[in-house]
């Protein structure tokens, strides 16, 4: 599992990746969702970034064969260059996984 966060026009947005199953039954989930600041409870530490309700979601039922289908979420929007990014960020990992 990662997550990668980074802001946009002041909004803080994430990506989460999750892998699932072994070998040749891997699954993979990319979710795209504005970021929510967790309080840490201590002044010394820093608030976390959390991932808040999923905008767009990408399935790939096979991580070396990237045959990737996306779920948008009803009533969730996000800029254009917050998507490209997302795109990008997913394209490469999957041209990772392939090679």
């Amino acid at each position: 599992m990662s997550l990668t966060t980074w802001s946009h026009e002041g909004d803080l947005y994430c990506s989460l990746f999750t892998e699932t199953g072994v070998d040749g039954n891997r699954i993979g989930h990319f979710e795209l969702s504005e970021a929510r600041l967790v309080p840490s409870g201590t002044p010394s530490v820093p608030d976390s970034p959390a991932p808040g309700p999923t905008a767009v979601t990408v399935v790939v039922q096979d991580l070396r064969e990237a045959l990737p289908t996306a779920f948008f979420s009803d009533g969730h929007t996000v800029p254009f260059a917050v998507l490209q990014r997302f795109v990008a960020m997913v394209a490469a990992r999957l041209e990772g996984a392939a090679g």
